[in-house]
């Protein structure tokens, strides 16, 4: 499956710890198109002022961040792989183990002395800043920087948070590669191992990584000095060496020929024990040594690289292609001259608020002049104001939710500027950006809706991956892109090269894909609802019941109860079961979504939806889903007609009401808002190609060209409600 890999390749410095992980990151950089050109490498404080690699001795400090066993064979990375390395000490220690690093850090940003020496009291690191800007200045074309974590979010975001206060874009290709579906290599080969996959894919990419530490009783020390990467095609340890029953670490002495210019050798290999049956291994005499000519060569294009679609998405897929194919839905909607509401209408600010939540609505600010920079800087005074005034005053930091409307996305860049300025923390809140063209009232070019969260700032949980991986696409911004269809590895649109359709259906299924893989990390258990934002087009009916049946479908597909729970998995590496669990709560796991167990009804299984036409989203794309997920006991549908709900565990309740093209939108709008408890409702979004009346709505609005339901129906309106049930009412 074809996607576009047209965008330029960059100039990445790899951090490199001599683990298998690090290394073979490097290889997925090569074969995503990108130039390494520097190794960067932090390592315990040398006490000898003579530094001799082949006699010293191995101090494996007790680092949460980075690997030490081995340190002393690093500098030969400089001429085995032919990239300059740079490297430092580590100084300080884990002194910030909270799961979001420098949460309350006066600054986010990188002073101008980032280049001089950490202080021995900060957190480890720090260390990465000076070796980092080091690096910058020697190679000023740097501008990304590579990592091998696969599950450690201790690791990933310390790495994030230092590579975006330098202005580096973080890559970690392995970034939850154990759960990721098998290279189309892998599945062809009748000798892999499911639970190997990693080291398979290794393997096959002619990598030679040695254990020289191991910390198990699954574990001993006969397993050191052996290749790692052997055990997933046959050897003795099968997924033991994933981490599950076991910790190692290792040491990656060779690799194929386009990386690896020499292999080291290590001359003496002497095994020992220590405390508690850890195993570990000292090394004396290593060298570098020439590779033989005559070794099969293998090219970047062999290095594997994870399918882009999950078994069951692909299905999914495929599964849609009688609908898209179908002759009978290419009768486009008919579109009227005065289809798209005038420009005349006003849009207020709405304030609604529950015991738990904020809602500011419909944020505009016509009168600071036509700039929607200007504009914006109107909107984040009003904002700031709002929060102050608050009678338990809040901050930005309370924000968990914005819609932003535009008039172009050409507008996109000087919004933004002055958007970033609110979020000076890390996890901003999440984002839908869309552009209404000339549905937006006249003299708005922006319009903003806040959704703030008035519980405890503790128990909020966010997932703000900015690294790029093969997993879901990296934030490009303060809000993720996870819904967007872009193609993770490249950031770019997935196409095929095919019919419209067909493009179009591989978009929209892998957004859907993305929200998917957000939500089970999320532990999400069922989707409330759905927005599927589609970009204007003349063949917009298709586009809606395209998504709508993948939507209808996947709620539909049965849940694959048949494998072992412990072979679904994802599996922890040695290293963050070592520096990554000790300090996490989160672990990464198979997640049932939607999990029908929980649902309290066999006739009714498909949650909400809505279609919305705009003029255009971010990055060209013709497809965008926003969905709001549950982590929930239980679980409650209802289908009256135009209107169907989800109610979770009896308390929230989200509900869809469609509104048909030949109703009246004033009269409709009037038995909708009567049928709602108005004390619990903490939301309500209006999404129509018509023209609200004045004072018929109090919630935010969201212009649009058309609105489509359910089996692709064209509707004059759709509305969205979000209630908190008062004694289980409603």
């Amino acid at each position: 499956m074809a996607t576009n890999q047209s965008s330029p390749g960059l100039n990445v410095i790899a951090l490199v710890s001599g683990g298998k992980d690090s290394l073979y990151s490097i290889l997925h950089c090569i074969r995503n198109g990108h130039k390494v050109i520097a190794l960067a490498n932090l390592h315990p404080e040398i006490k000898s002022a003579t530094y001799v690699h082949e006699e010293e001795e191995e101090e494996d400090i007790d680092s949460f961040m980075y690997q030490t066993i081995g340190h002393s064979v690093i500098p030969l990375y400089e001429e085995a792989l032919g990239i300059p390395l740079y490297r430092a000490p580590i100084t300080g220690g884990a002194v910030d183990t909270s799961r979001i690093y420098r949460h309350d850090a006066a600054e986010q940003h990188v002073s101008d002395f980032a280049d001089a020496d950490v202080d021995a009291d900060a957190d480890e690191t720090e260390s990465l800043v000076p070796l980092l800007r080091r690096i910058m200045k020697a190679h000023p074309e740097s501008n990304a920087v590579s990592a091998g974590a696969i599950l450690s979010t201790y690791q990933r975001t310390r790495i994030e948070n230092v590579a975006g206060r330098l202005g580096l874009i973080p890559l970690a290709w392995l970034w939850m590669y154990p759960s990721l579906p098998a290279p189309a290599e892998r599945i062809c080969d009748p000798g892999a191992v499911r639970e190997a996959g990693l080291l398979e894919d290794m393997a096959a990419s002619g990598c030679d990584a040695r254990i020289i530490k191991v910390a198990s009783g699954g574990l001993d020390d006969g397993f050191l000095w052996e290749n790692v990467s052997g055990f997933g095609v046959g050897g003795r340890g099968g997924g033991l060496f994933l981490g599950r029953g076991g910790e190692y670490e290792t040491l990656a002495v060779d690799g194929p020929g386009f990386l690896w210019k020499k292999r080291i050798e290590i001359e003496n290999v002497e095994s020992r024990s220590g405390d508690g049956g850890v195993g570990f291994t000292k090394l004396k005499g290593a060298k570098c040594v020439s590779k033989c000519d005559e070794e099969v060569g293998i090219t970047p294009s062999d290095v594997r690289r994870p399918a882009l679609l999950d078994e069951q998405f692909a299905a999914l897929l495929n599964d849609i292609s009688s609908v898209r194919d179908d002759s009978n839905i290419q009768s486009e909607v008919h579109r009227k001259d005065d289809i798209s509401p005038s420009s005349k209408w006003k849009a207020g600010p709405i304030h609604r608020q529950t015991a738990t939540t904020w809602t500011i609505s419909n944020m505009t600010a016509p009168e600071a002049g036509p700039s929607a920079g200007d504009q914006m800087k109107s909107i984040v005074t009003q904002v700031q104001q709002a929060l102050k005034e608050f009678p338990q005053p809040r901050s930005t930091e309370d924000i968990v939710f914005a819609t932003v409307l535009l008039r172009s996305m050409e507008d996109f860049a000087s919004m933004n500027s002055v958007y970033v300025s609110l979020f000076k923390k890390p996890n901003p809140p999440a984002r839908a950006t869309v552009a209404c063209g000339s549905c937006l009232p006249a003299g708005v070019n922006v319009m903003i809706s806040f959704v703030v969260d008035l519980g405890p700032r503790a128990t909020r949980q966010g997932l703000h991956v900015q690294s790029r991986s093969y997993w879901a696409p990296a934030n490009i911004g303060p809000y993720s892109q996870s819904i967007s269809p872009l193609e993770p590895a490249s950031m770019e649109l997935a196409t095929q090269d095919k019919s419209w359709v067909e493009d179009y259906s591989l978009r929209a299924t892998l957004g859907l894909q993305h929200m998917w893989r957000i939500g089970e990390a999320m532990q999400v258990n069922w989707w409330a609802g759905v927005i599927a934002f589609l970009t204007r087009g003349e063949n917009i009916k298709t586009q809606a019941l395209v998504a709508w049946e993948l939507w209808k479908k996947i709620h539909s597909l049965p849940n694959d109860d048949d494998e072992d729970e412990d072979e679904n998995e994802p599996h922890f590496d040695a290293w963050d079961i070592k520096y990554g669990r000790q300090i996490e709560d989160v672990v990464a796991r198979t997640w049932k979504l939607p999990d029908f167990e929980i649902l309290d009804t066999d006739e009714v299984s498909v949650s909400p939806f809505l279609a919305v036409e705009v003029d255009q989203l971010p990055r060209g794309s013709d497809i965008e889903w926003q969905g709001l997920g549950y982590q929930c006991g239980s679980v409650s549908l209802q289908d009256h007609s135009t209107k169907t709900a989800s109610i979770a565990d009896g308390k929230c309740k989200y509900t869809c009401v469609e509104i048909r093209e030949e109703s009246d939108l004033a009269d409709s709008l009037a038995v909708a808002m009567e049928s709602l408890s108005l004390r619990g409702l903490s939301q309500a979004v209006i999404y129509t190609s018509k023209r609200v009346p004045d004072g018929s709505f109090t919630g935010q609005v969201v212009p649009c060209r058309s609105i489509w339901g359910r089996e692709g129906k064209l509707l004059a309106a759709g509305i969205v409600f979000q209630e908190e049930i008062q004694n289980g009412l409603n």
